[in-house]
């Protein structure tokens, strides 16, 4: 490792497993802050990202499925496939994982000097995210133990994975905030015909942003953006937890290289250009199969405005990061 000194700032998933990685690279690390804030969540891990997870950490405990129904479009029908995918708690998860950081990571509230700081918290300002699509969460009784459930409805998509414990985790995604989210998850799990398996009313609901976003601060001399504070999928494309291990193995593997640190932070800064852009076109083909309404029509075309942009910033010289030599400020083209 090049750098022996690194700070990483933010305890989730895309946190702790930089502050795994470089101290197994030999770095002296230091974590900063504690565990991410926020209301409880459920992640469903596919079968990549689980061998992802356990290749880093080991195995972890959670609520297996057997199988995924879905049915995506007004006019299609139900289409079920066998599924592996595992279920946990993100919470849960990230305090498991933080008890097993090496004894060698030092945890602190201030950051101490450092030769690279990775900040996995905190989105920087200023960047506009690719939509203005919401997801709206909760929980209910589920009597199905072993299937997640998935359909569309004339305003979005639900979706309800049970949790093993006659409890199921439920996600709505509209392209307008509802003025009663609670409601509006109930009715929407009733339009989408999963009334037949979610047999109670949405408890704990919580409205969040659920459009792309992508960060034009992703690296810096000195400083790289990883997880959470770097991007934001939607989450039709799954729980961000393998994107946020992504990254963080990218990150790490920046702060080893031994490349000059120009060349490192361009590279850094395009990778994750370059997956952003193939995630909006996955986007854009998933939804405008499924959805014709003005709202959904509006969302497509800002993604379609934000595609052209990073099109011609992918397939331009210019598509990095221009550094001003200050470790705090890089001027993005």
């Amino acid at each position: 490792m090049n750098a022996d000194r690194v700070a990483v700032h933010g305890a989730g998933l895309a946190g702790l497993t930089c502050a795994l990685l470089a101290a197994r690279d030999g770095g002296a690390v230091t974590l900063v802050g504690g565990e991410p804030a926020g209301p409880p969540t459920e992640l469903v891990l596919n079968e990549a990202t689980v061998a992802l997870l356990t290749s880093l950490w080991g195995e972890v405990d959670g609520h297996r499925l057997t199988g995924r129904w879905s049915r995506w479009g007004i006019d299609a029908g139900p289409v079920q496939t066998p599924s592996t995918a595992l279920v946990v708690n993100e919470q849960r998860l990230v305090a498991v994982l933080a008890e097993r950081l090496p004894d060698r990571v030092e945890r602190a509230e201030t950051a101490p000097p450092a030769d690279w700081t990775i900040r996995a918290s905190a989105r920087p300002a200023g960047n506009p995210p690719v939509g203005r699509r919401v997801a709206i969460t909760g929980y209910a009784p589920m009597s199905e133990t072993r299937v997640s459930r998935m359909a569309t409805t004339w305003r979005g998509w639900v979706q309800a994975v049970p949790l093993g414990d006659g409890r199921g985790f439920l996600r709505a995604v509209s392209p307008v905030p509802p003025d009663d989210p609670e409601d509006f998850l109930g009715a929407e799990i009733e339009a989408a015909g999963l009334d037949e398996w979610v047999v109670g009313p949405p408890e704990r609901v919580v409205v969040a942003p659920a459009a792309p976003w992508l960060s034009r601060q992703r690296a810096e001399p000195g400083r790289l953006h990883v997880g959470g504070g770097v991007l934001r999928l939607d989450p039709l494309s799954g729980s961000g937890a393998g994107q946020a291990m992504r990254t963080a193995m990218l990150a790490t593997a920046v702060v080893r290289d031994g490349r000059p640190a120009a060349d490192l932070l361009g590279d850094y800064h395009r990778r994750l250009g370059a997956a952003f852009h193939r995630h909006l076109i996955g986007c854009t083909a998933n939804y405008r199969t499924a959805f014709d309404s003005a709202e959904w029509a509006g969302e497509l075309h800002i993604t379609a405005t934000a595609l052209a942009g990073h099109a011609a910033q992918l397939h331009s010289r210019s598509g990095g990061p221009v550094f001003t030599g200050r470790r705090d400020v890089a001027a993005m083209t």
